[in-house]
């Protein structure tokens, strides 16, 4: 079969002008529909796809309130928040935000009620709240108010009153938000009739065209809001955050990623190139060649509307080192062939390169492809999209280097050798004679540092955070950082407990001297629903939350009636009292106080908590798992009335199921890596000793982050599968070269000299582009893409020594010769 298509692949390659023109067209569309080409940094895009956390989440942000806000911190530089001069920068900043479109309301520590600043009777609290915008308000006592309220210290105001902050309320996007949701009932159903089918592509439509709109309007409000912070910058320190504001920073990153990737890769690899090769020709054709396969990759993902995310920005300048390693073995080649023969005609030269390097080639792209196809089981969207966009660029890659490269060639004609290409190299000579005379102690050396790998692979854990993430001089880490340490904590998380739903019943005779003007039949009427049963449970639990170290603010029920407790000299309030309360408070504080922590139609309460991102490591499993018992143990509730979920629940989910999913792939990689060897060597040894060097090198890298204490995070638990995959190509390279030369030699030494002499070659310079490929990711502002760049670096460099050393060295202790002169003659 693939003898076949080899002499298919020759008559093709008779036609230049026309793989040229035929790539051109092909390239104008791919062009066109690059405009499509997206980036997405949503919410639902950094968790596991179809998981039950999700939909969780989902669910509860729909019934209480979502993350659609910003939050703007002030900290005057002079005096406290409240002073009178800082309150008015205060209201000014309110305004200015305010009056950005887009922005729905703003809720400030300006609009939070008053009821001690003086003291107002509990039955004067149906007239009105008094706030800081009131005339009659007594400062001194604001101050103290404000910064011990159950309520609002810690969420609107500092415990030190030095700090501030704002909500800013985005307005929502109904068009929006009702093709999501048809879209997402449609995509639920299976199968689909043809109507639905129509209906669900118009959506598709939709959705893209609203969707850009909206994140352009999005990214002018959060300009917007930044403008006015630095207007303020003379007047104090603001810090700005949100879900939103992360979202947006993340798109920017992935573009700027992007930018610098592929900019960055191609700038450097030039560089490399015309080191290694000194002609020109050998830095523009592979440089055009790898751009090429770019453009059509971003085609194809535009052209399927399947954007970047902070993750996947990457595969430019990955697609951009495969494709330029892949013609490396074929300029290799083609300066070897010209060198043996100077005389032969172009056509036969540019036929026996691409011919004898076809094999070798489609395994090693095959078994780069499941590498990254190896992540597309992961679940986790922005790894999936980085897996499968990876397949597509490679079989790209693969097709435009097998024609293109070969056609232009042609046009160009001979070019003879210049350089270092026509002598081995001193680093495979040395080497190669060290695996070939000392290959027994190659071999104890690596039985003694596999004992040391497996003692730090113990040593790995996952103790990341999401601030973490961040480089330091970023909004995002320095948004985080501040609210950690003034106002309570920043990655939050909910509880949620079930009771019996509200029913509604006749109120009409109920008294209570306390509150007998205020138990009105038209006030609020699910207020009965908050019994005093209700209320012991949530703030036991309340109480239980705060304790935790690793939490900082808590909100719920609790910090109401907390509050409420200042008027019953601490004790707690009856059923009626709560009733009364709750008929006092205006709607629109109802809509802040009650309505995001109670849900009487469907029987739930929400506890919000926000653990402290910057403080010390914890296990988020643990943190569920002690809530849960808590709530049965201590509340006497079942386990099915308890939920938690929330961003840090989301975030751990994702974590344990890269982990888990990343085992399956490896071994999927390691059993695709096999089979491609096998295959191509057709040998059971050969495919076995393919593997070794390859999994020492992944399982050394993953040691090192056991001992220098890198966690596993979203991009390094893909570390083991991806260095694999890729490394396995030199293994493939060499032994296809190995199996050539022991074949016509029949003596192993003789057959890894000359195996080093050649192919030792063309594994150091495509090692060396790889290692430099991806140690540009190190300028990435995700610091996550930082360690996966660097650490898959290293493990190339570890696979490149692996490979010429204790690969060669296995092959001499199996096939072992009688021994022969060390200064074995190399090859021209």
């Amino acid at each position: 079969m693939l003898n076949l298509a080899a002499r298919a692949y020759v008559r093709v390659l008779r036609y230049p002008r026309t793989i040229l023109s035929v790539l051109l067209v092909v390239t104008g569309v791919a062009g066109f529909f690059a405009t499509q080409f997206s980036f997405d940094a949503s919410s639902d895009t950094l968790v596991v796809e179809g998981d039950r956390d999700l939909a969780n989440y989902q669910r509860v942000a729909k019934r209480f309130g979502g993350d659609k806000f910003l939050l703007l911190t002030f900290a005057p530089h002079q005096g406290r928040a409240l002073d009178a001069v800082n309150v008015g920068h205060l209201e000014s900043l309110t305004a200015e935000i305010a009056a950005i479109p887009g922005v729905r309301a703003v809720f400030s520590i300006l609009d939070a009620p008053l009821i001690k600043s003086p003291p107002v009777p509990l039955a004067e609290l149906d007239g009105g709240f008094r706030n800081l915008r009131s005339e009659d308000v007594d400062w001194d006592l604001a101050q103290a108010e404000l910064t011990s309220s159950p309520l609002f210290s810690e969420l609107l105001i500092s415990r030190d009153g030095r700090a501030t902050a704002m909500r800013i309320d985005l307005a929502p996007d109904d068009d929006l938000d009702e093709v999501v949701a048809e879209r997402d009932l449609l995509q639920a159903k299976k199968p689909l009739s043809q109507e639905q089918s129509t209906r669900l592509s118009e959506l598709l439509e939709q959705h893209l065209t609203l969707r850009e709109a909206f994140l352009e309007r999005r990214d002018d409000l959060i300009s917007a809001v930044r403008d006015v912070r630095v207007s303020y910058a003379d007047r104090g320190v603001l810090h700005l955050g949100g879900v939103p504001m992360i979202a947006a920073d993340m798109i920017a990153y992935a573009k700027g990623d992007l930018v610098v990737f592929g900019g960055g890769v191609l700038m450097i690899v030039m560089v490399v190139l015309f080191a290694f090769f000194r002609r020109v020709r050998w830095v523009l054709l592979p440089i055009a060649t790898s751009a090429l396969a770019i453009v059509l990759t971003i085609g194809v993902l535009g052209f399927v509307q399947r954007p970047a995310t902070v993750i996947s920005s990457n595969f430019v300048s990955l697609l951009a080192i495969t494709t330029i390693s892949l013609i490396i073995h074929l300029i290799v080649r083609y300066r070897e062939l010209l060198h043996l023969d100077t005389t032969i005609p172009i056509g036969a030269l540019v036929s026996e390169t691409m011919l004898s390097k076809f094999a070798p080639c489609l395994y090693t792209a095959l078994t780069t492809m499941a590498a990254f196809g190896s992540l597309t089981v992961s679940r986790i969207v922005p790894v999936e999209d980085f897996g499968w966009m990876m397949c597509l660029g490679i079989a790209i890659a693969f097709t435009v280097t097998f024609t293109f490269f070969p056609a232009v060639l042609l046009f160009l004609g001979r070019a003879s050798p210049r350089g270092p290409l026509i002598q081995e190299l001193a680093v495979t000579r040395v080497m190669g004679e060290f695996s070939r005379w000392r290959y027994k102690s190659i071999l104890g050396l690596v039985a003694v540092w596999s004992v040391v790998v497996v003692f730090g692979i113990t040593k790995v854990n996952m103790d990341n955070r999401f601030i973490d993430y961040f480089h330091s001089d970023t909004d995002i880490n320095q948004g985080m950082r501040y609210i950690d340490q003034h106002l309570g904590g920043t990655m939050p998380f909910d509880v949620i407990l079930r009771f019996a739903p509200f029913e509604e019943f006749d109120d009409s005779e109920l008294e209570d001297d306390f509150f007998a003007d205020e138990a009105t039949e038209e006030a609020y009427p699910e207020r009965y629903w908050f019994t005093r049963d209700k209320l012991d449970r949530i703030e036991a639990l309340h109480s239980y939350l705060e304790a935790r170290p690793e939490i900082g603010k808590v909100m719920s029920l609790a910090s109401l009636e907390r509050l409420a407790r200042e008027f019953t000299d601490g004790e707690p309030l009856t059923g009626l009292q709560i009733a009364g309360v709750l008929a006092m408070l205006p709607e629109e504080l109802r809509d802040e106080l009650i309505h995001p922590y109670a849900s009487p139609a469907y029987g739930e309460v929400r506890l919000n908590a926000r653990v402290i991102e910057s403080g010390p490591s914890f296990d988020r499993n643990a943190l569920v798992a002690d809530i849960v018992e808590f709530v049965q143990t201590d509340l006497d509730m079942s386990v099915e009335d308890v939920q938690v979920t929330g961003m840090m629940v989301l975030f751990n989910s994702m974590l344990l199921q890269l982990v888990d999913s990343q085992l399956d792939s490896l071994a999927y990689v390691l059993l695709a890596a096999f089979l491609m060897l096998l295959v191509l060597l057709r040998s059971l040894l050969y495919a076995l000793i393919g593997l070794i060097p390859n999994i020492l090198a992944a399982a050394t890298v993953i040691a090192f982050m056991g001992y220098a204490g890198i966690p596993l995070d979203m991009m390094t638990t893909t570390i083991a599968a991806v260095s694999v995959g890729i490394g396995v190509d030199n293994a493939i390279h060499y032994l296809h070269r190995f199996q050539q030369e022991y074949d016509d030699e029949k003596d192993v030494r003789l057959a890894v000299a000359w195996s080093h002499a050649t192919i030792g070659r063309a594994m150091y310079f495509t090692s060396v582009t790889v290692i430099v490929g991806f140690s540009v990711l190190g300028f990435s502002n995700f610091v996550p893409t930082i360690m996966f760049g660097l650490l898959v670096a290293i493990a190339m460099a570890l696979s490149f020594v692996a490979n010429l050393t204790l690969l060669p060295a296995l092959l001499v202790l199996i096939l072992g010769t009688p021994r022969r002169p060390a200064n074995i003659p190399a090859p021209p």
